[in-house]
């Protein structure tokens, strides 16, 4: 039976010192020295029996912590009016910090390559490319190039303008013009209205003023037959019949 066992691949022993940080959530400013060093030497002893080149960096680490633990282990005495004695581990992370910074800027520049390698460049070819747009154009003046405009303007299609024509009617005015058919006659066919109407505005504003004459009782819609010719009759008032047999 055989086994497959699969390492994560570190850049160097920072990346590695960084692994064990944020894969343990450990303040980057408060390493536990001790804990730190036990996890990196047992990372490199796996590599030993993996039989994995170990390169030099990874060894000058495996010393400097063990420096530090040690200088950690060392008792100190505190003596009056005298500096705060440095922290041995201020170096490790001066060093952890600025790695951390390059892996995030490599990061980003990573997204950018990823996300420029959406987009292909246009390729010309190369028998254009020693071409001087200079030999050409080494005639033209300006003159020539309003010349060249104008005949652009003139090949285009011209602009067609329109009339709008207005239409002075509202619904009072209808309302008055079937007030004077009324005169003549006391019932109106709507086939002869329709006839009287020129456009689609004059046939629309007089639908509304037959609808507002019916509204106030003033004429009457009727209709004998399904489809058949509706009517339009006017409705005689009390006023109106006093003041005739007056």
């Amino acid at each position: 039976m055989s086994y497959n066992v699969k390492l994560d691949v570190f850049e160097g022993p920072l990346d590695l010192l960084l692994f064990f940080i944020k894969r343990d959530e450990i303040n980057i400013y408060d390493i536990p020295i001790s804990y730190i060093t036990q996890e990196y030497l047992q990372y490199l002893e796996m590599m030993k029996q993996m039989n994995l080149h170990l390169a030099g960096e990874f060894i000058l680490m495996a010393s400097l912590l063990m420096r530090i633990k040690v200088q950690m282990l060392l008792p100190r005495e505190s003596v009056e009016n005298e500096e705060e004695i440095e922290d041995p581990r201020t170096e490790l992370v001066q060093m952890l910090v600025e790695y951390q910074k390059y892996q995030e800027a490599s990061s980003i520049f990573r997204a950018f390559e990823e996300k420029q390698l959406k987009y292909y460049p246009v390729i010309t070819s190369s028998e254009d490319s020693y071409l001087d747009p200079g030999i050409f154009l080494s005639d033209v003046n300006l003159i020539d190039l309003g010349i060249s405009f104008k005949n652009l303007l003139d090949s285009l299609p011209k602009p067609k303008y329109y009339e709008i024509e207005t239409y002075k009617i509202n619904i009072n005015r209808q309302s008055q013009v079937l007030r004077t058919m009324f005169e003549s006659r006391k019932r109106l066919r709507f086939a002869e209205i329709a006839k009287t109407l020129k456009n689609r505005i004059e046939v629309v504003v007089t639908f509304l003023a037959i609808l507002e004459m019916t509204k106030s009782a003033e004429i009457k819609v009727s209709q004998k037959t399904v489809f058949g010719d509706i009517y339009l009759t006017r409705i005689q008032t009390k006023d109106v019949d006093v003041i005739a047999d007056a």
